[in-house]
């Protein structure tokens, strides 16, 4: 009987903690890992996966030239949540299963979003790089408390911002495709659509999935719409926010500031580093030690439960599988 064979293709992987890996190696299975130390490359992945069952995948690109050098594989299991560089159209020609970890990152990102609107609201950012060039100048800035806070997408994610933000008394404004509404009574949220989210909020923070709907949502209608104070802050996808748009409503002054965590392209290198007033930090939503155990032993899971004959506890769904076709 053939040996399954897993490849890890997503890295750090079981470094920090090696449960991950032992789970898999548990089962007397072979285990490879990403021999670059990096991100790996579409042509360097599709090179490791002839004769491989399983893949554990970060954010790689798996698209039809990749997939045409995995014959033998039955599973992708996501360390995350993004699933925007998967081609579905072949995944589904080519029966693959795919899984994903979507619990695991959600106060990790949740946290880091309000790190966030505390730094632009305080120009925490502003205020350390004129230190750095031994200039003090201090920063004038708002108190989160009791601020308008529009939120779109109440996913994991958002109801944990929301519960994060209890504590300063905001007035908290929602939108989402299929709403809760029992948890926004409870935390009495207001439910509005994204123009009014847009008009009246100091912050609007995004929380969706990257899907045709939410691709390129924020534009620069979007930003007309805004206040002229407000902040944008966007750890969720790269492609729901036009980048170009969003250079020009900050050097026209539309908009405060914005803190951006994903991209359309990374790592990023771009025109928007050229602004004091918008905080770039590299993908880091869900890098914290908890998070990142959680995601890596959660995929390595799915894989034992696959190939045990178990079902998937976090297979992904079918409505977030978006074809181009």
């Amino acid at each position: 009987m053939k040996k399954i064979r897993v490849l890890v293709s997503t890295h750090p992987f079981a470094v920090s903690n090696p449960v991950a890996a032992e789970i898999i190696l548990q089962q007397g299975w072979q285990l490879e890992f990403n021999p670059y130390g990096r991100k790996i490359s579409s042509k360097e992945l599709k090179m490791l996966l002839p004769e491989v069952d399983a893949l554990i995948a970060g954010t790689e690109k798996i698209d039809a030239e990749v997939l045409e050098y995995a014959d033998d594989l039955k599973l992708i299991s996501r360390v995350g949540i993004g699933l925007d560089g998967i081609d579905w159209n072949e995944i589904k020609k080519r029966n693959i299963e795919v899984a994903y970890t979507p619990d695991a990152p959600s106060l990790s990102v949740a946290e880091l979003t309000l790190g966030l609107m505390i730094n632009l609201l305080r120009g925490v950012s502003i205020s350390d790089a004129q230190m750095h060039r031994k200039n003090w100048k201090r920063f004038t800035g708002y108190e989160l408390s009791g601020k308008t806070i529009g939120i779109i997408g109440l996913g994991r994610v958002g109801k944990k911002l929301v519960k994060l933000l209890q504590p300063f008394s905001c007035n908290i404004l929602v939108n989402d495709i299929n709403p809760d509404e029992q948890f926004i009574k409870t935390y009495h949220l207001t439910a509005v659509d994204k123009e009014t989210i847009f008009r009246e909020s100091l912050i609007v923070t995004l929380h969706v999935p990257l899907t045709g709907l939410t691709r390129n949502m924020i534009n620069e209608r979007v930003f007309r719409m805004m206040r002229h104070d407000a902040f944008l802050i966007n750890t969720s996808r790269g492609q729901i926010v036009v980048e170009n748009d969003l250079y020009a409503a900050l050097k026209n002054h539309q908009i405060s500031g914005a803190a951006i965590d994903v991209y359309h392209e990374e790592p990023y290198n771009g025109p928007l580093t050229e602004f004091e007033n918008i905080i770039l930090t590299c993908h880091m939503g869900s890098c914290t030690q908890e998070s990142r155990a959680a995601m890596e032993i959660g995929a390595a899971e799915a894989v034992v439960d696959f190939f045990t004959g178990k079902p998937l506890k976090n297979r992904v769904p079918d409505e977030l599988r978006i074809t181009d076709g």
